[in-house]
């Protein structure tokens, strides 16, 4: 992906650096136009590669870009705007890999706030509309650096806002995609925002099958995410460059970007006497005289003690002492640590801990109610009637219906459990070669 590409790119620049200061000793001066654009080609990879030059100068795409961010220079915040939103505590900092890795200096943005929320945006300018015969791609970067607990990576194209200060996760945006994780759960959005062409009404539309992905705990790479949609409404999701899934936007989102044909009548109301109870308690049922409920559940036997090895003072589970501390974990990130728990190997045939002899009651019984009968009054689930949709209508081009709504932003905006996740390289262009050369 993007860092290791870098990195082998970098590597063999060196060697090209080696060869050129062999040939430039061995071969006189010349003011050939061709020894000229040597030279000049030599100095640019020396620029560029060397850690002299203080931050790492990714390559300029190879085509047109609408958007591209790779926070190479301090001055970043000159397009990015960090919300003010009262909601939004997390701050982003330009900052490279916690460890180091990759590049000399490749800067990315990076959440430095636990368990808080993020938003910041950058304003595309001026905002573009698609073409309809054009591609929509956007690629991205994502590294998480610490074990994340819970938290999202995911990007947001938005449309014009006029104050992105105030933008939150209510503010409206086109298009969602990126990783999201929380606990054992992770999963790859992929989410367009559509507007009904005859009710002018917003509406949210989800990917129904997203791909597999896998943040484990000791997965701390950086993984590049792409997004394509085509005008014939297919799309296609790569990660680190292998395809992970493709299929059809009128098939594959929820809802269907189609309105219903009918929908429930808002003035029908249901009936008061209406009675949907399955199964009713039978009145004609009696409890019987021998049902006896007045027994605890648990008793101790008569004669029972407690036996003379029994310990208390020992606990049955005590913490494993091969159990050691992760060396990166954080308590205010991570929560309180906590050794796993192992049988004291000092308790003896289990007897060890607080002593209960009790035993279930035989003559137990539950507290008495009568059985349960089918409802003769039972009517179903009641619906309220069906009236036609008057914004129906067969949509055949998801794709259009978006993308020609301006796109005037690009944004991040999330809640993570852990600081530490950098995202970096943020391209949007409408030609895959470009994303594919840029990677």
């Amino acid at each position: 992906h993007t860092r290791n590409r870098r990195y082998t790119w970098r590597a063999r620049g060196r060697k090209q650096q080696a060869r050129m200061r062999t040939r430039t000793m061995e071969t006189p001066s010349s003011s050939s136009p061709s020894s000229l654009l040597f030279i000049f080609l030599y100095l640019l990879l020396l620029l560029v590669v060397s850690p002299v030059s203080g931050v790492y100068i990714p390559p300029p795409p190879s085509g047109p870009v609408y958007f591209l961010e790779t926070f190479t220079f301090p001055n970043w915040t000159d397009t990015w705007v960090q919300s003010h939103n009262p909601n939004i505590t997390g701050t982003f900092v330009r900052s490279t890999p916690t460890p180091p890795k990759g590049i000399f200096n490749d800067f990315g943005l990076v959440t430095s706030t636990p368990n808080a929320p993020y938003a910041i945006a950058a304003p595309i300018s001026p905002p573009i509309i698609v073409p309809k015969d054009k591609w929509l791609v956007l690629q991205y970067e994502v590294h998480i650096q610490r074990n994340l607990k819970c938290g999202g990576g995911y990007i947001k194209l938005l449309p014009e806002i006029e104050d992105l200060s105030q933008f939150s996760s209510t503010s409206p945006y086109l298009i969602m995609f990126g990783p999201d994780k929380c606990g054992e759960s992770s999963k790859l959005h992929f989410i367009m925002r559509y507007k009904n062409r005859l009710s002018g009404e917003w509406t949210e539309h989800h990917l129904l099958s997203r791909p597999m992905i896998r943040l484990a705990k000791d997965d701390k790479k950086p993984h590049l995410y792409t997004l394509v949609i085509r005008p014939d409404n297919t799309y296609t999701i790569e990660i680190d460059m292998r395809e992970a899934k493709t299929g059809s936007l009128l098939q594959d989102m929820d809802p269907p970007f189609t309105p219903p044909k009918m929908l429930d009548d808002p003035t029908d109301e249901r009936p008061s006497s209406w009675d949907d109870r399955e199964e009713v308690p039978d009145t004609t049922a009696t409890r019987p005289d021998w049902w006896d409920d007045s027994h605890e559940q648990y008793v101790l036997p008569l004669g029972a003690r407690k036996p003379a090895a029994w310990r208390e003072d020992l606990d049955f589970l005590v913490p494993d002492p091969g159990d050691a501390r992760p060396a990166d974990w954080v308590d205010d990130e991570d929560g309180i640590w906590e050794p796993k728990m192992i049988h004291n190997p000092a308790c003896v045939a289990n007897q060890c801990g607080k002593w209960d002899g009790r035993k279930r009651n035989p003559k137990w019984m539950p507290p008495w109610e009568p059985p349960m009968i089918r409802n003769p009054s039972y009517q179903g689930v009641w619906r309220p009637r069906q009236v036609p949709n008057p914004h129906y209508y067969e949509e055949q081009d998801p794709y259009t219906g978006t993308m020609q709504q301006k796109i005037g932003g690009v944004a991040v905006e999330l809640f993570t459990t852990n600081r530490g996740i950098l995202f970096d390289n943020i391209l949007v262009t409408s030609d895959k070669e470009v994303a594919n050369d840029y990677a």
